[in-house]
């Protein structure tokens, strides 16, 4: 499990030791999203980006994956597919393939997200989820921005993160200390 603080991304193992995986050496200031893809860890940087780490022999090379500079203060997510999106408060999205921004507009949802603040896809989605707490529910846009349909629950008010198998058919939601699993 890893954690990221204001000076380190924190590597625990299932005994709870903990070890300093990456230091921040003034890298990132508002961090507020981690994803991996392929052996790298990315971090979601307000101000600074997304900051791509390389593991190598002597540790974690650095680099900044975008090639332009977006406004990223409302920036809440980062999920990866191949593709990095950035999931911003007002449920807009922002696609990133080899750090080049492309165009991915959502469109058709019937009201805007409240505070959105997960994302999650990976390389077996075929979709993009949206965990909009401020309107209890989760979104589900594909990967053009289209919107497909909504999840509202009660329970997604206090959900704090959430994870899809569209393989499975389930939504899995954490909130307020317990995990609820909902059908797609």
């Amino acid at each position: 499990m890893d954690y990221r603080t204001s000076s380190a991304l924190i590597a625990v193992n299932k005994e709870g030791d903990k070890k300093d995986l990456l230091k921040n050496d003034k890298d990132w200031e508002k961090g507020v999203g981690l994803s991996t893809y392929q052996g790298n860890i990315y971090i979601l940087d307000q101000k600074n980006g997304v900051l791509k780490f390389t593991a190598g022999g002597d540790g974690f090379g650095k680099s900044s994956y975008l090639k332009d500079k977006p406004d990223l203060s409302t920036a809440s997510a980062i999920a990866i597919d191949g593709s990095v999106w950035i999931l911003l408060k007002d449920g807009n999205i922002l696609k990133y393939t080899k750090g080049s921004a492309e165009d991915c507009k959502v469109k058709g949802m019937d009201k805007p997200a409240k505070g959105a603040t997960r994302l999650y896809t990976n390389i077996d989605s075929e979709n993009l989820y949206v965990l909009d707490p401020g309107n209890s529910r989760i979104i589900k846009i594909n990967k053009t921005g289209a919107f497909q349909t909504q999840y509202v629950a009660d329970i997604l008010k206090n959900a704090k993160d959430l994870e899809v198998s569209e393989k499975d058919g389930k939504i899995r939601a954490l909130s307020g200390g317990k995990t609820y699993e909902l059908p797609l």
